[in-house]
């Protein structure tokens, strides 16, 4: 039993990580929108259930505009597990509208590991920035699986663009 969960862990990793590297290969294409498309919301579609392709139903990844373009940009990255838009559902990781100033790990509907609800967190721009720069370290034994977000300027332009889409 336990093999099958971790074959599907795998699994469920290979496909995000592959996700991010294609949203990464996208990012450095550049944004060359007109200033009326800018204003619009780019959305993607993504797939819950890899294993039955033709009977998978998608949802929608709601990436709010912003004239900030690098912190939109870098957080594509975020957006294969998080939404931002109130009222849209918990993915992977959990809706991230309104955190900032909450307690980490007490979204409603959510279910979050020991470690995170029992660190004590308030969501701020520093506790955010050692969570980007490397979330196992900064909470050992979350279930997140993501390395981080290394440079400061994209650490920078990312808790900008976060503060301002996801203010209730």
């Amino acid at each position: 039993m336990s093999k099958v969960i971790k074959l599907q862990q795998t699994k469920t990793l290979f496909l995000l990580v592959s996700l991010l590297l294609s949203l990464n290969m996208l990012v450095s294409c550049g944004d060359k929108t007109s200033k009326k498309e800018s204003q619009e919301k780019t959305t993607f579609k993504i797939r819950k259930n890899t294993e039955e392709k033709s009977k998978a139903p998608t949802t929608v990844a709601t990436i709010p505009q912003s004239e900030n373009k690098l912190g939109r940009r870098v957080f594509l990255l975020c957006a294969a597990c998080h939404n931002v838009v109130k009222g849209e559902a918990h993915k992977v990781g959990p809706n991230l509208n309104g955190f900032f100033g909450k307690k980490a790990g007490t979204k409603e509907g959510f279910v979050y590991s020991d470690d995170l609800k029992n660190k004590g967190i308030i969501w701020s721009e520093e506790t955010l920035r050692e969570w980007l720069e490397n979330p196992a370290s900064y909470v050992p034994g979350t279930k997140m699986a993501f390395v981080g977000v290394k440079k400061k300027e994209q650490q920078d332009a990312l808790i900008a663009y976060l503060k301002e889409v996801t203010t209730e």
